[in-house]
């Protein structure tokens, strides 16, 4: 995956140009949402065994109170660039193998990979937006008024 990069000069590209950099900026983007959705399902697989855990220590009245730190997760815990890209085959760790302190661990790493996507991802979403923008304006033949914005970025109605 590469980071994204700033916009070209739109008004030097061609409408072939254009429409080119909006397919593979969809493209890309189909592709990051594609690798959350993985990294989603890894994460649910490491939860649910954390919620088992959890629920034999307090069947078992052995669950310590954990702190209110312990339980709290800042909104975004990314890098703020785009991680590297996983092996779309890598194995996830089987959860049962894992300490308690192993699987918590494993489960805040992969949030923290799914910021970074999610952020990327909202970062391709803006320029997805500008360039359909710019496309409909050239369709349009004029200059788009921002209150034009909403059909125009909401698709054909």
């Amino acid at each position: 995956m590469s980071p994204v990069n700033a916009l070209p000069d739109l008004a030097s590209l061609s409408d072939d140009d254009l429409e080119r950099l909006v397919r593979a900026t969809e493209d890309e983007e189909e592709a990051i949402s594609k690798r959350r959705r993985r990294l989603h399902e890894r994460i649910d697989a490491l939860r649910a065994e954390r919620v088992t855990r959890l629920r034999g220590q307090v069947a078992a009245g052995t669950l310590a109170v954990p702190s209110p730190e312990t339980l709290e997760r800042p909104i975004f815990e990314g890098t703020g660039e785009p991680p590297a890209e996983r092996a779309e085959d890598e194995a996830l760790p089987d959860p049962a193998g894992l300490s308690d302190d192993e699987l918590r661990a494993t489960i805040i790493s992969f949030e923290q990979e799914e910021d970074d996507i999610s952020l990327h991802r909202r970062v391709l979403h803006g320029r997805i937006d500008i360039l359909r923008a710019e496309r409909e304006r050239r369709r349009r033949g004029r200059h788009v008024d921002p209150g034009e914005l909403g059909p125009i970025l909401g698709g054909p109605r």
